[in-house]
């Protein structure tokens, strides 16, 4: 629960801080749009590690190193053993779970400010 507190903290920094540096100011409008993109990129990519490690893409990558090892002969001709391809699914090892609690609570906090400036 920390680290999720310290990535929300670090996002809101990186959001002030970018708000300063693009719009030149620091308004609600400017928290609202720039957390808005990153809430919802942090929440594609949780999403995405979700589905990749959920086994969905498994086939496809095994028939691509498959095809590519067909070509790939050792120095003595005979082709590379199939149980040596890992899956998709266990080569990526990334939580994806802080990264989507952390987009949600930055999709909240954007919430809130849409609220308050639509007051």
């Amino acid at each position: 629960m920390k680290r999720i507190g310290m990535y929300v903290m670090t996002l809101l920094i990186f959001i002030l801080l970018c708000s300063l540096i693009l719009y030149k100011e620091m308004t609600l409008l400017s928290f609202i749009n720039l957390s808005f993109y990153v809430s919802g990129l942090l929440i594609l990519f949780s999403l995405l590690i979700f589905v990749v490690q959920k086994g969905f893409f498994d086939g496809v990558s095994y028939g691509f190193r498959k095809l590519f090892k067909r070509n790939n002969k050792d120095q003595f001709g005979s082709y590379e053993q199939e149980d040596e391809i890992l899956p998709l699914s266990e080569m990526i090892r990334i939580s994806f779970s802080p990264l989507l609690i952390s987009g949600l609570i930055l999709l909240l906090f954007m919430l809130i400010g849409l609220w308050i400036y639509s007051i």
